[in-house]
């Protein structure tokens, strides 16, 4: 997608945090830590990265820490035995697992949640070995070749959401659906800048709630991912 953004010849500065968006004549001026930007539209897409610079949208999405691991490469029988559909792969625990092949199909994928706060991919690697391992036993003697998390943004009425809010345009929420929606999204809001009638989307300007006291720190989710651990227990 990088590339085909580069092509397009758009300028893509990495590394340049925003920090501030205010409105003159004109559209935005949005300041940097390399400048200022003037700007007719602004765009928010921050996702489970929101932070204070937005502090409505922040108080509307709940970053959650994914993490993942990948196995070193294994033999081609071993990879057509445990993944004989080449598919993704998911489990009806409430505190779920995920894992699919690697696109070149030698190594297993593996991600979940391991800890009830956010840690460090060194930490969250060997306990995630352990219940990939608990899953696929044959693995046990398996090497891990990279450990690594990001934060995805679930919403409180587990809808994605895009919009307008004074001015700014967004589109977040992704519920764990990132890789597909904010593609998608990220179009047809693109499309509503330009004004072009095909950019519209079911998820528009719907309601976008938060909670009381809620300021985009999920205090909540610790005991949270330990009542659900209880209730996978439990079979429920």
């Amino acid at each position: 997608m990088l590339d085909r953004v580069l092509a397009a010849g758009a300028t893509v500065i990495p590394h340049c945090a925003a920090t501030a968006i205010d409105r003159d004549a004109s559209g935005f001026r949005v300041q940097t830590a390399h400048g200022v930007i003037a700007a007719r539209n602004v765009v928010v897409a921050t996702n489970g990265y929101t932070g204070t610079l937005t502090p409505w949208l922040r108080r509307r999405v709940i970053p959650i820490g994914s993490y993942i691991i990948a196995t070193e490469p294994l033999p081609r029988e071993t990879m057509a035995r445990l993944m004989p559909k080449d598919r993704v792969v998911s489990d009806t625990r409430k505190v779920v697992y995920y894992y699919r092949a690697s696109p070149d199909g030698q190594r297993i994928l593996f991600g979940g949640r391991v800890s009830f706060s956010e840690t460090d991919p060194r930490i969250s690697g060997p306990r995630l070995h352990a219940d990939m391992v608990r899953i696929f036993p044959e693995l046990a003697t398996v090497r891990i070749s990279h450990s690594w998390m990001g934060f995805v943004a679930y919403t409180f009425d587990e809808m994605m959401h895009a919009g307008v809010h004074d001015g700014i345009h967004y589109a977040m929420g992704y519920c764990g659906s990132g890789v597909a929606m904010a593609g998608y999204l990220g179009m047809r809001v693109g499309q509503q800048v330009l004004g072009l009638k095909e950019g519209a989307t079911a998820f528009d300007d719907l309601p976008f709630p938060t909670r009381p006291f809620y300021t985009g720190n999920p205090w909540f989710l610790a005991p949270s991912v330990m009542y659900y651990r209880w209730c996978d227990r439990l079979g429920r």
